[in-house]
């Protein structure tokens, strides 16, 4: 006879040696864990890939092409995956290289101007400190800048060694960045064409290896999940244009260069939550320098303008809203995930407080019910 109680204390001593094997060889786990992940870096590329093209690509089977589900020949019914797959990559692609087209012409003239205007800008430098600065104090920098000279160089040498190794590590981390992001298309364009398979795979499992209450459990969270970050992308999406749009509109009443080009690009890069709109502004703000300084400082000025509206007020209202969550609620998870896990926390911490405070609301709202407590007018997902 099985004694039930020597099997808990057994499970809770394995426990017990797991944790102590963590906490004496953190190096050892952390290194291991890393080495997963890197090994795994496809595939969780092509996940997150897959993801954000299942958006379009559901949207143009349900609503562009559903009349091919009325056909009667099989092989037409067949071919609206690909299809819509199709129309969504050569978009996206599209859209990428449009926007390089239209950027990096505009970024060569801006710097081929910049190269031509180095000598005047140089003269002037040297004028204006002429103007402001002695003959004496000139010589004494002069004396200055050839003493330190020799200690520069031996700082140089000390350090460029460590720069050769540091410059070799980034050029082989972004070529395997590059390697593992088109590895990851290539499993992203696998898993969108054969998505309901994958699901059913999963389900069999979850419900194979798990009890039928829990596994139900899970389904139900990995839905709300999957809701909740494909409005967050959507809600991601309309914030993009409607910086864009408040950028072309700025622009134009302060009659900038480039209206349309730098109104696009900010748009684009607003696609990347929070820093989007910023880091647009450097390659625009130095196309608009070239032509004109003066309005390229009012440029950083509106943008700046602009962030603290998206920060505080669309950013809030139209993400937050379109996951179902009150600016204050979307303000705390931005915080809380930054602080956590940094920029990575705070691309996920949205969607992520999401899917926690649906979850939470529910289960606290099915307690309130179970005692009587439940008011006519709260619904079902929210506390």
């Amino acid at each position: 006879m099985k004694n039930p109680r020597f099997k808990a204390n057994l499970l809770i001593a394995t426990y017990v040696i797991v944790l102590a094997y963590v906490f004496l060889n953190l190096n050892t786990v952390f290194k291991a864990f890393g080495t997963m992940i890197s090994i795994i870096k496809p595939f969780l590329i092509a996940i997150a890939i897959a993801f954000v093209l299942n958006i379009p690509m559901k949207l143009l089977e349900e609503k562009v092409l559903k009349f091919m589900d009325k056909s009667q020949n099989r092989f037409v019914r067949g071919i609206k995956r690909p299809i819509s797959l199709t129309i969504t990559l050569v978009a996206v692609i599209g859209l990428i290289i449009g926007l390089f087209i239209f950027v990096i012409p505009q970024l060569s003239d801006s710097v081929s101007t910049l190269v031509r205007n180095v000598p005047e800008y140089a003269k002037s430098l040297e004028a204006m400190m002429t103007q402001t600065v002695s003959n004496d104090m000139i010589n004494d920098l002069i004396n200055q800048a050839l003493n330190m000279w020799k200690e520069v160089l031996q700082v140089l040498g000390q350090v460029s060694g460590a720069v050769v190794s540091q410059v070799l590590d980034i050029t082989i981390g972004f070529a395997s960045g590059v390697v593992n992001f088109f590895i990851g298309l290539i499993l992203a364009i696998y898993m969108l064409l054969s998505k309901e398979k994958l699901t059913l795979q999963t389900k069999k499992v979850i419900y194979a290896f798990i009890n039928k209450g829990k596994a139900e459990k899970i389904m139900e969270i990995a839905k709300i999940s999957n809701i909740k970050f494909s409005k967050f992308v959507g809600g991601q999406c309309l914030e993009a244009v409607i910086l864009g749009t408040l950028c072309f509109i700025g622009m134009t009443i302060l009659s900038m260069p480039y209206t349309l080009l730098v109104s696009t690009v900010v748009g684009v890069t607003a696609l990347i939550p929070i820093f989007g709109a910023l880091i647009g502004t450097i390659p625009t703000s130095f196309i608009i320098l070239m032509v004109d300084p003066v309005k390229a400082v009012w440029f950083i000025i509106l943008i700046i303008v602009i962030q603290q509206l998206e920060g505080h007020f669309i950013y809030p209202l139209v993400v937050g809203s379109s996951i179902g969550l009150s600016a204050l609620w979307v303000m705390f998870s931005m915080i809380v995930g930054g602080s956590l896990f940094g920029v990575l926390g705070m691309l996920i911490g949205i969607p992520l407080f999401g899917v926690i405070y649906t979850v939470f609301g529910t289960i606290t709202n099915k307690r309130l019910q179970e005692k009587n407590l439940l008011q006519d007018n709260d619904t079902n997902d929210d506390i």
